[in-house]
């Protein structure tokens, strides 16, 4: 049970995911609210943290489950928004777009 999704974020300094067991639905409109904002989009440990504060506000984080930070992907495997940072875009498979474009789409998950 859970709806669960991650951020992976993208740099050539490295990646991590991000991680959400119930607000996986709501990850895209997450992810494009982080980033309308136009903040750190070309640092990716400043932008990781903007896009995690984004998801925290999807529910009360002050539990011992419900979010992850993590080097390697784990539960929701299938639903992964890739931001890549040097690139400055979003894949949500199989469509990839700039960071503006992402910001003016409407694009969810295909599943």
């Amino acid at each position: 049970m859970g709806d669960r999704a991650n951020v992976l974020v993208k740099s050539s300094d490295g990646n991590v995911y991000l991680y959400t067991h119930w607000g996986g639905s709501e990850l895209p409109q997450v992810v494009r609210r982080a980033l309308a904002k136009k903040w750190r989009w070309d640092d990716a440990s400043y932008l990781a943290r903007i896009i995690f504060c984004e998801m925290l506000g999807l529910s009360n984080f002050d539990k011992e489950t419900g979010f992850g930070i993590s080097p390697i992907i784990g539960d929701g495997e299938n639903r992964v928004i890739e931001i890549d940072v040097d690139r400055q875009s979003v894949t949500i498979y199989p469509t990839t777009m700039t960071f503006p474009e992402f910001i003016k789409s409407n694009i969810w998950w295909n599943d």
